[in-house]
């Protein structure tokens, strides 16, 4: 079966096989695979929050941070 006809039957199902469908896939995938999902969740949840903080966000859960003291007298590297 192909990815085409597998998605032509999840179309046809009632919404809440669908979901269960949904929720078995991500189910099967890594932690590191599921992140993307859970971040575009997290943003369709919260239409109200601007882009910038869920980077912030992001960068947070990702260990991309640095101190306070660090932030305030140093210039990020990339940056001039």
């Amino acid at each position: 079966m192909t990815a085409a006809q597998i998605l032509q039957e999840i179309k046809a199902l009632p919404q809440r096989e669908r979901t269960q469908v949904v929720e078995q896939a991500l189910r099967q995938l890594t932690v590191e695979e599921r992140k993307p999902f859970e971040r575009l969740i997290r943003r369709l949840q919260y239409p109200d929050v601007p882009e910038s903080f869920w980077e912030g966000v992001e960068d947070h859960e990702d260990g991309r941070t640095v101190d306070m003291e660090t932030a305030l007298k140093e210039t990020p590297s990339g940056r001039k």
